[in-house]
């Protein structure tokens, strides 16, 4: 438990791959760029019951793990097994893995957390009975209070989607392009992280970055006063001057700017003026143009 313990945390030690793991299985399971879906009620059964697998195959890519004798992984020369679930404490574990050591994780796109810890699979603490058809027992509570955490209830990146407005919702979708899509979701959902998958999803082209990009323009959102700022060098560093939350790669972030009468903390100079946040109700010409700068980190 200890050298699989300390081998996870010198791998990860704030849990950022994992917890991107988990968000990237989400989503590759709910498949949004194909079907426009984003929520886990969405999925049929049978892909409800494939997110297990997906997390166990990223997971063991992510951190190159080999494949164990009996379980799983192999993980500082022990075996063990891996078992997600969608609510916390759901986790079934099979007859096989009695005395083995298993990563649980967990994640809820709703509550946007997550988990994972490990436990020695001990009989006196799973449910009593035959368990379900392929003879899995749960584990009761007195199991769970005998976690070893790696992380516990970590920030899980948000799924957009879910967490708006239902009107704002069914307007972002129903606009007839992509780019009108794209355009309705940054002029809705402004100083807010948008994620590359949220953006593939509204979309439903390939090219949703490039739409993404072509969202600051004049005759998109540049002539209602607003600016889409992506992982640029200058685009970070606007975000940093405003104090808007600061996209990393894949993601960006919105927002209606507006003339200031000069330098001040939370400004920035673009087209020989500096500007600043737009108050609310205030009338805005049209954003400055976004220049061109370095991509920071892999292209989007």
């Amino acid at each position: 438990m200890e050298a699989v313990f300390e081998w996870f945390l010198r791998q990860d030690p704030d849990g950022d791959r994992f917890g991107a793991v988990l968000r990237e299985s989400l989503d590759q399971v709910l498949d949004g760029p194909r079907t426009m879906r984003f929520r886990y009620s969405d999925l049929r059964k049978t892909e409800k019951t494939h997110v297990g697998t997906i997390v166990e195959i990223n997971l063991g890519k992510e951190f190159d793990l080999a494949d164990g004798d009996k379980m799983d992984y192999s993980v500082a020369g022990h075996d063990v097994d891996c078992k997600y679930s969608m609510s916390r404490g759901g986790w079934e574990l099979p007859l096989e893995s009695l005395g083995h050591l298993v990563l649980l994780t967990w994640a809820d796109d709703g509550a946007s957390r997550w988990a994972a810890g490990l436990w020695r699979v001990d009989p006196r603490h799973l449910g009593r009975g035959a368990g379900n058809r392929d003879k899995k027992r749960k584990m009761v509570k007195a199991g769970q209070e005998r976690i070893t955490w790696l992380w516990r209830d970590a920030p899980l990146d948000e799924n957009l989607l879910l967490h708006l407005p239902e009107d704002q919702v069914a307007r972002i979708l129903a606009a007839r392009s992509g780019q009108q899509r794209i355009n309705e979701l940054f002029r809705l959902v402004q100083h807010r992280i948008i994620r590359r998958d949220v953006v593939l999803t509204v979309a439903q082209q390939k090219d949703g970055p490039r739409r993404a990009r072509m969202a600051r323009e004049t005759k998109h959102l540049g002539g209602e006063g607003i600016i889409v700022l992506g992982h640029y060098e200058w685009d970070v560093a606007v975000a940093n001057r405003l104090g808007l939350p600061v996209p990393r790669n894949g993601e960006w972030v919105s927002a209606r700017v507006a003339p200031a009468d000069s330098e001040g903390p939370q400004s920035f100079s673009a087209d020989g003026h500096w500007w600043r946040l737009a108050a609310p109700d205030e009338w805005v010409a049209s954003a400055p143009k976004v220049p061109r700068s370095k991509a920071l980190g892999d292209v989007e």
